[in-house]
């Protein structure tokens, strides 16, 4: 665990966290896979991927689409938002940029 943190900033570490609970909550509790309640879940986690990762969240939108709903949308979303995040520091590093 200790490589994870040290690769990880606290702040990737808790949206990580966040966006696996929420998944795995979805998959814990059966209930949440039915089409009503199933749905309203999903909007929760899109409105929570939004806050933490801008529009980037939008990929979260895909849990939404029947039969999509079984892959890990938010800890998908996450993966992305990392990937260009570290995209830009890179980029704002060799520019020299702040």
């Amino acid at each position: 665990m200790g490589w994870v943190l040290s690769a990880l900033t606290y702040g990737e570490f808790v949206r990580l966290i966040v966006s696996l609970s929420i998944d795995l909550i979805e998959y814990i509790i059966p209930i949440l896979l039915l089409p009503i309640i199933g749905t309203l879940y999903a909007i929760v986690g899109v409105s929570t991927s939004l806050y933490l990762y801008g529009w980037v969240g939008l990929i979260a939108m895909l849990d939404l689409i029947p039969g999509l709903n079984l892959l890990p949308m938010n800890t998908v979303t996450w993966a992305v938002w990392l990937i260009a995040k570290r995209q830009r520091e890179t980029t704002e590093r060799l520019l020299g940029e702040t």
